[in-house]
């Protein structure tokens, strides 16, 4: 077999060579090359900043070693020699590959498009093209290396940075998800054969949370203090502004007594909400609304039935606009619930109170439909989940193909309903 002259060589170096791979890998070079005369491949692989089979593939075939039994080593000088003569600048156009930054901006552009689908090989939601856009946010050390140059260390050590920078373990998880779509979408499409997030660990997440939950009484008392003075601003004589107050408790009744979702509060119009009738319709988003969306009719149960009526009142008795608008002109127009939660929450602190969340008095709400006695299909159906979870066996069998919906069940889960937070925190419409 005749063997490529070193020309030849040189020249299929050149082509095959990873972007990105430049101060990074001159830092790593100079710090093994004090410490080790030889490395192994993966050594060698980490060395440059690339993967271990693009190394087997593109840069082992040409590079000197010194055999060992059936071992290959590496000179760290023949590496930095192979990275002096044929590593070129990120993003030079002669290279036949790509840079992790290139690919995310076409997955990108490819699912909202509909073209790239996800796991399920459907077509990706407004939302979770959101969230695979947290991918144009890694560090731009990642972001210029060549997509098969990222290694299983690169993703763990950037999963290390963000926990470090207090980051939330379902944040990173959702940073990795969209690095696992990414590197799903190059692979069906022979961008690369890497996956370097397929085996990362993530932070000790995912134990389950503590969720408050509270009773009807309570709840009452925490939306009645949002409109009472707090110990400082009795101190500085300033009164609280009744509308602020109501726009500060709706969100949480649509939370606690409307099942509603935090997405779903924003994007709340009057237009799906019907007073006279008593029901609203909760969706993410408008395309929630289509046929197979993730969109649900919610019963209005009296506590926020007023609240509803009050607010729609103080608006104008508009015809459409946002249910909870935003205190302030925003360019998305819709009311930050994280604001939301940090003002009600130092409220309730300076009161004394324990604060809850949005999610949690969701978490109250499926706590209130049980103890009220509703049937976990027509609860299922209020809370908006495709099927009730968590149910094992035969039971799991019987409500998910089994157990139906019967006509005038909302009505008659709404009537339950109201009885239940009556009794339990004298309730008077």
């Amino acid at each position: 077999m005749k063997m490529p002259s070193q020309a030849g060589q040189r020249e299929a170096w050149s082509r095959s060579v990873p972007l990105g791979i430049g101060s990074r890998c001159g830092d790593r070079l100079d710090t093994v090359k004090g410490q080790r005369l030889l490395l192994t491949r993966v050594e060698s692989a980490r060395a440059l900043s690339m993967s271990l089979s693009h190394f087997q593939r593109h840069v082992q075939p040409g590079l000197p070693c010194v055999r060992s039994g059936r071992l290959r080593l590496y000179r760290p000088l023949d590496l930095e020699h192979w990275l002096g003569n044929f590593a070129r600048p990120i993003g030079d156009s002669s290279l036949g590959g790509m840079t992790l930054e290139v690919v995310v901006e076409r997955f990108i552009r490819a699912a909202s498009e509909g073209i790239a689908l996800n796991k399920w090989r459907r077509p990706y939601r407004p939302r979770a093209v959101e969230d695979l856009e947290s991918l144009n946010r890694l560090p731009r050390e990642l972001l210029g290396c060549h997509i098969d140059a990222l290694t299983l260390g690169d993703v763990q050590g950037m999963i290390d940075e963000l926990s470090e920078e207090g980051r939330s373990a379902s944040r990173v998880s959702s940073i990795v998800n969209a690095l696992r779509a990414l590197y799903r979408f190059a692979r069906e499409r022979e961008l690369t054969s890497n996956d370097p997030a397929r085996d990362v660990r993530l932070p000790l997440v995912l134990r389950t949370a503590h969720h408050r939950v509270v009773a009807p009484v309570e709840f009452r008392l925490l939306l009645k203090a949002l409109w009472e003075r707090t110990p400082e601003e009795i101190e500085g004589g300033r009164r609280r502004d009744p509308r602020e107050a109501l726009g500060d408790a709706l969100p949480y009744a649509l939370a606690a007594y409307g099942t509603a979702r935090a997405q779903e509060i924003e994007v709340l119009d009057w237009r799906h909400v019907n007073l006279a009738t008593g029901g609203v319709e909760l969706a993410g988003d408008e395309a929630g609304r289509k046929p197979g969306g993730s969109w649900r009719v919610v019963p209005l149960v009296d506590p926020l039935r007023a609240l509803l009526n009050r607010e729609w009142l103080a608006q104008g008795r508009p015809r459409s606009g946002r249910v909870c608008p935003p205190k302030r002109v925003r360019k998305s127009g819709r009311k930050s619930m994280q604001s939301l939660q940090r003002r009600t929450r130092c409220r309730w602190q300076a009161q004394d109170l324990e604060p809850i969340g949005l999610h949690e008095a969701r978490h109250t709400a499926a706590t209130w439909l049980d103890h009220a006695g509703i049937s976990a299909k027509v609860c299922s159906q209020i809370m908006g989940h495709k099927t009730p979870e968590y149910q094992l066996g035969a039971a799991r069998i019987t409500l998910e193909r089994y157990t139906h919906v019967l006509p005038g069940e909302l009505e008659y889960a709404r009537e339950r309903f109201n009885r239940f937070l009556r009794e339990r925190s004298s309730w008077k419409t």
